[in-house]
C-alpha cells in the first residue's frame, strides 16, 4: 500500500511538474527558432508560469478542507488539458498573451497539485524515507521523459505545436492510469495550535526564495543555452533529459541514507553545489559548462525541495499542508524574480550572463544562512 501511494505520487508529480511545468524549457528553443517568442518574451513566459505558482500555491494555503480533492484532480488533469490547448496558440502577436495566459493557469495547476501531493505523502509516508524519497522523484523522471522526447521530435523536425500535443497525450494517459489510486481525502489540518511564522520559519522561506532564483534560470532557459553552443545539433538537446536524469541520481543518493538527523548541513552543502552548476553553465565554454550545470544543477533542487520540506515538517508538525504551502509560495516567489533578472539582463545587455550571475551568488548566500539554523529539538 505505501509503495503504492509513492509510485502514484511519483507520477502525479512528472505529470503536474515534469511536464505540465517543465516541458516549456525543450520547447523554448522551438518556439524561438519559428519566431514565436523573442528572448526577453520568453523570460516574460517563464515569469507568467511562476507567478501562476505562486499565486496558486497562496490560494491552496487558504483554501478551506472540504475543497482540496477538486483542486488536486484539477490541478492534474489541468496541466495535461493546458499542454493540448497550447497546440493551438497562434503564431502571431496575439499568440504571445495566449501563451502567457496558459503558462500562468499551468503554474496555477502545478502548485495546487505538488502542494497537496506532497501534503499526502508527508502525511502518509512520514516514516518511509526511501518511498517518500521516490515520490518526490517525479520531477525528474518528467523531465527526463520531456528531454527523450525532445530529441525524438529535432530528429523528425516537428513544430512546437506538435510537440505540445504529444507532451499533452503523455501526460493525460499518466492521470488515467493513476486515478484510481489517488487519495479519497486528504488529512484534516489540525487545530491543536495556531500556526505562528517563527524567526525559523521565515529563515527557511529566505533560503527557499534564494534557492529559487538560482535553480530557476538554468532549469529554464538551459535548452537555450545548449542551443546557443550546438546550433543545429541533436547534442543541444542532450543537456535536458540528462538534467532529468540527474535529478533521479541526487534523489538516489539521498534515498541511500537511511537518517538525515540535520538536513540543513546537507543543503548547505547542496546550496554550494548548486551554485558551481550555475557558475559552469556561465563562465565555462563548450560541453564542460553545460554538463557539470546540468549534473550539478539537476542534481541538486529536488533534493533541496525534499529536506525543506522535511525541515518544515520538523518545525511545524502539526501544520503540514500550511508549511508546504508556504514553502511553496516562498519558493515561487523565488522562480518569478529569476525570469524578470533574466528579461532585464537581456533587455540591457543582450546576455544572461548578469542574471545567472546574481543566481550563483543567491545559492551561496542561501548555503551561508540555512547553516545557521539550529537543528529542531
Amino acid at each position: 500500500m505505501k509503495f503504492k501511494i509513492a509510485f502514484t505520487s511519483m507520477i502525479a508529480t512528472v505529470v503536474a511538474m515534469g511536464l505540465g511545468r517543465f516541458a516549456l524549457t525543450p520547447q523554448m528553443p522551438h518556439m524561438l527558432m519559428e519566431g514565436r517568442l523573442n528572448l526577453t518574451q520568453a523570460s516574460l513566459l517563464a515569469a507568467s508560469n511562476f507567478l501562476g505558482y505562486l499565486l496558486g500555491a497562496i490560494e491552496i494555503t487558504r483554501a478551506k478542507h472540504d475543497h482540496l480533492m477538486f483542486r488536486l484532480y484539477a490541478g492534474l488533469w489541468g496541466s495535461g488539458i493546458i499542454l493540448i490547448l497550447s497546440t493551438f496558440i497562434p503564431n502571431n502577436a496575439a499568440g504571445v498573451y495566449i501563451n502567457m495566459f496558459l503558462r500562468f493557469t499551468a503554474g496555477v495547476a502545478s502548485a495546487w497539485a505538488l502542494i497537496l501531493i506532497t501534503t499526502w505523502v508527508q502525511h502518509a509516508l512520514a516514516r518511509e524515507h526511501s518511498l517518500r524519497t521516490l515520490a518526490f522523484t517525479g520531477p525528474g523522471v518528467g523531465i527526463m521523459l520531456s528531454g527523450i522526447l525532445a530529441v525524438v521530435f529535432d530528429y523528425w523536425h516537428t513544430n512546437s505545436s506538435f510537440n505540445w500535443f504529444i507532451f499533452g497525450m503523455v501526460a493525460i494517459i499518466g492521470i488515467a492510469a493513476i486515478g484510481r489510486y489517488l487519495p479519497d481525502s486528504l488529512p484534516q489540518v489540525s487545530q491543536e495550535k495556531r500556526f505562528v511564522v517563527t524567526d525559523k520559519v521565515y529563515l527557511l522561506i529566505i533560503t527557499y526564495i534564494l534557492c529559487a532564483i538560482g535553480y530557476v534560470l538554468p532549469a529554464t532557459f538551459l535548452s537555450k543555452l545548449a542551443v546557443d553552443q550546438f546550433p543545429g545539433s541533436l547534442m543541444a538537446d542532450a543537456f535536458w533529459p540528462l538534467f532529468g536524469f540527474s535529478v533521479i541520481v541526487g534523489m538516489g543518493i539521498l534515498a541511500s541514507q537511511s537518517n538525515i538527523k540535520n538536513p540543513q548541513k546537507w543543503l548547505a552543502g547542496i546550496f554550494c553545489i548548486q551554485g558551481v552548476g550555475i557558475l559552469a553553465c556561465t563562465y565555462l565554454p563548450g560541453i564542460s559548462g553545460l554538463l557539470i550545470g546540468a549534473l550539478f544543477v539537476g542534481g541538486s533542487f529536488m533534493v533541496i525541495l525534499q529536506l525543506m520540506m522535511q525541515l518544515g515538517a520538523e518545525l511545524c508538525p502539526h501544520h503540514l499542508r500550511t508549511i508546504t504551502g508556504i514553502l511553496t509560495i516562498g519558493f515561487a516567489i523565488g522562480q518569478f524574480i529569476g525570469p524578470l533578472l533574466s528579461a532585464l539582463s537581456t533587455h540591457w545587455w543582450s546576455t544572461m550572463t548578469p542574471a545567472l550571475l546574481t543566481a550563483a551568488i543567491g545559492s551561496f548566500i542561501a548555503a551561508m544562512l540555512i547553516s545557521t539554523l539550529k537543528s529542531q529539538n
